[in-house]
């Protein structure tokens, strides 16, 4: 199936068929009334004229009418399932964002609101061609623009490249050009000014939130898209130094929420991959937050009651949200209470913050507070501490943290990330106790997965290499699946046997000996193809303590 017929056959777009004022809007009358269908506007945002297919004719479908005293109908409540209707989707291909110095690019898909997780999942890594990430870093924080003092700025935006870059993890905005995603759009930029290695960065936005989104309209095409803003619009454009887009399509237009929820999902869903063929883990994922409103402070204990719970890295700081997050944080005792004065503090400034009421303040209070409960979740990153930090360091230990992992598995994780130096500094602790054997599979697995730095590490901490390759293992790595049936050392020995060999042929030590002497022309016996090695060789039977001898 091509790819144009897979993503038509499965995934739609919403739209809304079934016309239902706004019950606010002071005119509503008949139908085919000319002022409503020029001023009224409906409850999925559009205007009536604005709805797929509205002719002059079209009646407007008032369900359950009810007449009151004024005698004025009374509406039923719009929902996505009862009022608008799936099809196809049809824009979906690459933006080509206009303007600038520079050409961007970036893959995009319109779905509804209700795709399931594994099929956006393969989307994104067998039609987009994606790599599995090794983490996945999901920001949130404000929608609407807000400054950050530019050292904050600085080393917050280096510091989540830096844990992307190293790591092969995968950023997650909302996607538009305003708040918490402009400001990781600004560290892409700084990033792509100093090298061409692009990271991948999805941002999952509402399609009808979105400015110029009819000019996306289009089946597996290139699609011009302009990124000035109108400024009297209330939608938001795409920011241009996102690598994805994932265009949610509810049936609304200037409404928020339904991205929320297949953002989750697909978290959920890419949280069951396992990170490395050779390693079960998961794909752990953390959430990121910037400054925010109220709802961030939600999102936060959304994250910390899933089960698996989410680990949380708030960046103080940054304002709002995060820094009243960080605050209580700080504050919050041992047994979770608080020292005295400090709640009427915090109520005072959530109503500051937040312009809220007594009982509003109260009741977001009662939320951080229940936050707190998974406090050793909760990692905040300090700017301005003393003691110098990288984000990225707070990101990776946040998740081994997170992760309630053994320090076996913990190892595992830095090994899939490549980050020897969080190993150095956060597993192999003062006191920790290892088992060999748990040692000897992580050097096995660091030579396959070719993580020299990683190699020297674990011989530092007591992996002798004279009794870890033993001729199973040996024969292990020979064989690996990261080197292909076409490689030089398979073709070498297929001609050394003088024959053509199965494609899953298990290559063996006496392979590999009558290599070397067939490379050495003839000049050199090997210690693999001598009688004393095949009797041993011989005897093995699967016994895997026998040692090479090296």
């Amino acid at each position: 199936m091509s790819q144009q017929s897979w993503i038509e056959n499965t995934f739609t777009k919403r739209e809304c068929v079934y016309i239902l004022p706004v019950s606010k809007d002071p005119h509503r009358c008949l139908p085919g009334c000319q002022i409503c269908q020029q001023l009224v506007r409906c409850c999925c945002g559009r205007l009536v004229r604005q709805h797929a297919g509205f002719t002059a004719s079209l009646a407007m479908k008032y369900s359950d009418v009810k007449l009151g005293e004024n005698e004025m109908p009374e509406l039923e409540e719009w929902s996505v399932e009862k009022h608008t209707e799936a099809s196809p989707t049809d824009a979906y291909g690459i933006i080509n964002f206009q303007g600038g110095s520079h050409s961007y690019r970036a893959k995009y898909a319109r779905l509804s609101y209700d795709s399931k997780p594994e099929s956006v999942l393969r989307l994104m890594l067998k039609e987009w061609q994606m790599e599995l990430p090794k983490i996945v870093i999901s920001v949130h924080g404000g929608m609407q623009n807000f400054d950050l003092h530019p050292r904050i700025k600085q080393v917050v935006g280096k510091g989540l490249i830096k844990a992307a870059v190293t790591t092969g993890a995968w950023i997650l905005t909302g996607g538009v050009n305003t708040g918490v995603a402009k400001h990781v759009g600004d560290a892409l930029k700084e990033h792509s000014s100093r090298s061409s290695r692009r990271i991948c960065t999805i941002g999952i936005a509402q399609w009808g939130v979105i400015e110029n989104r009819n000019d996306l309209i289009g089946r597996d095409v290139v699609a011009p898209y302009q990124t000035l803003l109108n400024p009297l619009s209330k939608l938001n454009v795409l920011n241009n130094f996102h690598s994805h887009f994932i265009l949610v399509d509810d049936g609304t237009v200037g409404k928020y929420g339904a991205e929320v929820k297949l953002r989750r999902e697909l978290e959920k869903h890419i949280n069951l991959q396992r990170i490395h063929a050779r390693i079960g883990q998961g794909v752990p994922v953390v959430a990121l937050i910037f400054e925010g409103g109220p709802n961030v402070i939600l999102t936060v204990l959304e994250y910390l009651q899933e089960s698996p719970p989410v680990p949380v890295v708030v960046c103080e700081g940054t304002g709002r949200a995060a820094d009243i997050l960080a605050y209580i944080h700080k504050q919050t005792e041992q047994g979770g209470g608080l020292p005295d004065g400090v709640e009427s503090e915090i109520i005072s400034t959530i109503k500051r913050t937040f312009n809220f009421s007594q009982s509003e303040a109260i009741h977001l209070f009662q939320t951080l507070m229940e936050c707190m409960k998974n406090k050793e979740l909760i990692t905040v990153f300090h700017i301005g501490s003393e003691e110098p930090q990288d984000i990225d360091v707070a990101i990776l230990r946040a998740l081994l943290k997170g992760t309630n992992a053994s320090a076996f598995d913990q190892l595992v994780l830095t090994l899939a990330w490549d980050r020897v130096d969080i190993a150095k500094n956060h597993v192999f602790v003062y006191g920790q106790q290892w088992l060999v054997g748990s040692l000897e599979q992580a050097m096995l697995d660091a030579l396959i997965m070719d993580r020299v730095e990683f190699v020297k590490l674990l011989i530092e901490n007591g992996v002798s290499m004279h009794k870890f390759l033993t001729i199973s293992r040996l024969e292990e790595l020979y064989n690996t699946k990261q080197i292909p049936t076409n490689s030089t050392l398979f073709h070498l020995v297929r001609d050394v046997k003088k024959g053509n060999l199965p494609p899953d042929y298990k290559i063996t030590l006496i392979d590999v000996g009558l290599v070397i002497e067939y490379l050495m022309g003839g000049t050199y016996r090997c210690n693999y193809t001598r009688k004393r090695f095949r009797i041993v060789y011989n005897n093995l039977h699967g016994n895997s303590r026998v040692y090479v001898g090296l």
